[in-house]
């Protein structure tokens, strides 16, 4: 029983600490690229989503992965 919780305590450890890393890398060079929106969001803005990214972390390196923009702006937004 001890061994069971000492391996899905070790495994949540090593899940947020690959998350930790994701997210840093995430937050500081691809959300402005990846979200126009993004780019010129306020200093708040990305502390705020960093907890999220953390816990998403798989979600975050597939769209790093798929290199696809949201927001862009389109012809009628300009």
């Amino acid at each position: 029983m001890e061994e069971t919780a000492q391996a899905i305590v070790l495994g949540l450890g090593v899940y947020f600490a690959i998350g930790v890393v994701v997210a840093l890398l995430f937050l500081v060079f691809f959300v402005g690229r990846l979200d126009k929106a993004a780019s010129g969001a306020s200093l708040f803005f990305r502390p705020m989503i960093f907890p999220g990214c953390v816990v998403l972390w798989p979600f975050v390196v597939g769209r790093i992965l798929s290199f696809r923009t949201i927001n862009t702006p389109t012809e009628t937004d300009q």
